[in-house]
């Protein structure tokens, strides 16, 4: 032991620091607070700016091996250089030209792909060997480490809308990709993983073969669920929103990620409310305005808008159906025990906007 008895507190802070240790008592409150600390605002990609963009992309980038995909990331301009549209949730847009095919590749981040522009025909991901046709607004599983390529048969440009987990996956540590050559997992017929995932399934044999579903779910399917609800109450917060359901265990789309669409009704002006998830908005339809922290966003057909964590949100329809397509982190804050949900008691429960988004 040392001698102390000409010790000061500013000694041992410089001690504590030299034995690379820092004092709680200084350093708490950057690390404790009654509210969380989001270190990022909302932000709107127009479809009207993007668009061009990727085309553009179109005719300078080919999807060969090295670049791997011709997409363009939704980048919050908080959250730069990290190339994320909310702290744990990336979105893009890709672009796949007739007659192309984007190579195999597999990687842990878990991915969804959401058809933005299709016409139809034979435009299809692969999925550890099993084709999901892709039609537009139909949306598209790849759950981690699932091999997977694109290909356009088609005489026409698809694009679609990736959200990817890999902020998260990147903070964790855990990114791993790995390319593919040749073929490589067996190819499946189309709709396996339906004919096993469904209300009817082989009993004692044809066993399903992937720990997460490889699933497409047609968007004519959930147009109709939508449909059927139009004139139920729905959410005071959000209308009539469905969630797009794990087939093996009725939970979240994939572990780390919830996909949703939701219908809005002419005129419909919901309750603002906020929550420790962050969720990234796609236009399919409609005409309207979220407001996010007291800023209004206006929003059309294409657009895409992020809703940071524990942001007061409402959304307000236009004179048609406001349809809109959803990913949000919840399972994460769920599975962690972190999600808390708040409804704002004030005003009314709708929010005074002082603002107008301009990027």
């Amino acid at each position: 032991m040392g001698d102390f008895r000409n010790d000061s507190l500013d000694q041992l802070h410089a001690d504590l620091e030299a034995a690379n240790l820092a004092p709680t008592w200084l350093y708490v409150s950057e690390f404790v607070s009654k509210q969380p600390r989001v270190s990022y605002r909302p932000w709107l990609w127009r479809w009207d700016n993007v668009l061009p963009l990727l085309m553009r992309a179109g005719d300078l980038v080919t999807p060969e091996r090295g670049a791997e995909r011709r997409s363009a990331e939704h980048v919050n301009p908080d959250l730069r250089p990290f190339y994320s549209t909310s702290h744990t949730i990336a979105t893009a847009v890709q672009l796949v030209r007739p007659g192309e095919t984007a190579p195999a590749h597999r990687h842990v981040a878990g991915a969804i792909r959401f058809a933005a522009q299709s016409k139809g025909g034979p435009v299809y991901t692969r999925v550890q060997g099993e084709r999901l046709m892709m039609e537009e607004n139909d949306l598209l599983l790849t759950p981690s480490w699932t091999w997977h390529e694109h290909r356009n048969e088609t005489d026409d440009d698809i694009v679609w809308l990736d959200a990817l987990d890999f902020p998260l996956v990147n903070l964790l540590q855990a990114s791993i990709f790995e390319p593919g050559e040749g073929q490589v997992c067996p190819e499946l017929g189309d709709d396996f993983s339906r004919n096993r995932l469904g209300l009817y399934r082989p009993a004692g044999w044809g066993g399903y073969p992937n720990g997460q579903p490889v699933v497409r779910y047609p968007w004519v399917e959930m147009r109709a669920a939508l449909e059927a609800q139009r004139h139920e109450k729905g959410s005071s917060f959000d209308g009539i929103i469905l969630e797009y359901v794990n087939p093996l265990t009725s939970g979240s789309t994939l572990p780390t990620l919830s996909c949703r669409a939701q219908l809005l009704r002419p005129g419909e002006h919901t309750l603002a409310h906020r929550s420790t998830a962050s969720t990234v908005y796609f236009v399919i339809a409609g005409q309207g305005a979220t407001v996010i922290a007291g800023t209004e966003f206006a929003w059309a057909k294409g657009d895409v808008f992020v809703v940071p964590t524990w942001a007061w949100h409402e959304h307000r329809n236009g004179d048609s159906d406001g349809l809109l397509f959803s990913i949000t982190d919840q399972p994460v804050l769920e599975s962690l025990g972190m999600y808390r949900e708040q409804a704002l008691e004030e005003l009314g429960g709708r929010q005074v906007v002082v603002d107008h988004f301009s990027p």
